[in-house]
């Protein structure tokens, strides 16, 4: 590992020291009191060096002189060709070096930690206490208690700590902050009013209430003797008209076996754990973080008079309503006629079931980033904001010439998701170290990281190739929506076709998959 000292001509860069961990602390202190830009060498340990220069006396904060990261070792050095990975070094250290995209609006969601809990009597019980303080938790016992007659202390407690009702779920639509639940209940115990004294179950002759206070109608033989012993608390009525209810909530934790949304990306503040214990307890922790005021970028932007849906009023492309793993993007019907404001663009509008045309409504609280929509848009309509086209441009620019300046040839772009595609490529160098028979990233292969590795299409893809790189592969890391590797596929495809009709041969599109080890070693081979 290095520190360099970032230099006027990206790629250029002069060594403080070859050799950079934590006993080396006091070399970086220096280094950050001189006032310069600094490029560390070293992504594992940013946190402590950030910390480093908060706590050096003279040393500039971050604000004022900028500290740029990057990782050459697992990507570069630890590999059967880092003798020949000179000129990717090169690349990535002047690519560290650009300044960093323009900022984007940002999208807000507000947070009071009111918490809608799915399951059933046991589970809910469980997750309550989990959930704690700091969380305003409403019980909504879907299901009957899955032990009828085990010890009291399993079911519903007894304090009326938090409020309990019973019912099925009909509709649950929204996002962090802003959800809606609409439940019925036909139970003819009303949990709000029973004070779980148990007398109910105790009389009960068929043994029809269990203690989830759910009453099974279909054993139920009418003696009404748990009415009789109910008298003072009157929770129990039989008779009682269906009530349908609707509520309000902040977050959504749903125990229940089958998910309430079946998208693959559901929206940000609800958690689907089903049985599972340790994922409840990561939900709950997740949870209790969800509680105040947070934003996100806003990924996209939208020119409604570009997009052959919204500007015919016509049902004639809808490749980023199909291609969106979060539902995000939809037709509304409403808006036929009528001026497209960013108002209603950005509305929390409803879809348009019959299909009768209208304008997309795009929803940027429920948008993951992915950037899908804008690589299978063929109008560009739609189009990625976090970077921007200029600003990726300006770093495949970067990274290419860097590359050839120090004698690289045959490039590969590799783009990948800065999350679980990074995490894989840099198993792979750490490997290498360990399997002799793994070769990790050949030196002629450039990573990229984005966002989401379904963000870029064929119009960066095309633009690495005029740049110079031989071939361009997108690694897929096992966690992306199905379609999307559907739809890079198909632009893949396009381009290879485009690159065949203007001469060129070998395969100049690839993708990669990530989730093995030693498949994605060998899918790095490519032939040249």
């Amino acid at each position: 590992m290095s520190l360099p000292q970032a230099s006027a001509a990206p790629g250029q860069v002069e060594a403080h020291f070859t050799a950079l961990c934590r006993r080396e602390a006091p070399q970086f202190q220096r280094a950050a009191k001189s006032g310069e830009p600094l490029l560390v060498a070293c992504t594992q340990e940013s946190r402590l060096f950030l910390e480093l220069n908060e706590h050096t006396e003279g040393a500039p904060p971050v604000d004022e002189r900028p500290i740029h990261f990057v990782n050459i070792r697992e990507v570069a050095g630890w590999s059967a060709e880092a003798k020949q990975s000179t000129p990717k070094m090169a690349a990535l250290i002047a690519a560290a070096q650009l300044p960093p995209p323009e900022p984007v609006p940002a999208v807000e969601y507000r947070s009071a930690g009111r918490c809608l809990v799915l399951g059933s009597a046991e589970a809910c019980g469980q997750a309550a206490a989990l959930l704690g303080e700091g969380i305003d938790a409403t019980l909504l016992v879907t299901a009957a208690s899955r032990s009828p007659g085990r010890d009291v202390a399993g079911g519903i407690a007894q304090r009326h700590d938090v409020e309990v009702q019973s019912g099925q779920l009909r509709s649950l639509t929204g996002r962090l902050g802003a959800f809606e639940a609409t439940w019925s209940s036909a139970n003819p115990i009303d949990l709000d009013l029973c004070t779980r004294c148990n007398a109910c179950v105790a009389a009960c002759p068929e043994g029809a209430i269990d203690l989830s206070y759910q009453i099974d109608l279909a054993r139920c033989q009418s003696h009404r003797d748990c009415m009789a012993v109910c008298d003072a608390a009157g929770a129990i009525q039989f008779g009682r008209a269906p009530r349908e209810t609707t509520a309000s909530f902040d977050m959504v934790l749903d125990l229940r076996d089958a998910p309430a949304f079946a998208q693959h990306a559901p929206p940000q503040g609800y958690k689907h754990v089903g049985g599972d214990t340790g994922a409840l307890h990561r939900a709950v922790l997740e949870l209790r973080g969800l509680v105040g005021v947070f934003e996100k970028p806003k990924f996209f932007t939208y020119q409604d008079k570009l997009c052959a849906h919204s500007r015919n009023e016509q049902v004639g492309c809808s490749a980023c309503m199909d291609v969106c793993s979060a539902l995000a993007i939809r037709s509304d019907a409403r808006l036929k006629g009528k001026t497209m404001g960013k108002e209603r663009r950005y509305a929390n509008a409803t879809p348009d079931p019959q299909g009768q045309g209208g304008g997309i409504v795009v929803d940027p609280h429920l948008c993951v980033g992915c950037g899908a929509c804008t690589t299978v848009c063929p109008t560009g309509a739609i189009s990625y904001a976090l970077p921007t086209a200029v600003d990726m441009g300006r770093r495949v620019r970067t990274l290419m010439r860097s590359y050839a300046q120090a004698g690289g040839r045959d490039a590969v772009l590799l783009f990948h998701s800065d999350g679980s595609g990074t995490r894989q490529l840099e198993a792979l160098g750490r490997q290498v170290q360990v399997q002799k028979k793994l070769r990790g990233l050949p030196a002629r292969v450039l990573p990229i990281p984005l966002w989401h590795n379904a963000s870029v299409g064929l119009e960066v893809w095309l633009t690495a190739l005029a740049q110079g790189a031989n071939q361009v592969a997108v690694l897929l890391s096992g966690d992306e929506a199905p379609q999307y590797r559907t739809a890079l596929a198909d632009q893949m495809a396009v381009g290879q076709a485009l690159m065949s009709g203007l001469g060129y041969a070998g395969t100049h599109f690839h993708l990669i998959d990530g989730e093995d080890t030693v498949v994605l070693d060998q899918a790095l081979r490519m032939p040249r």
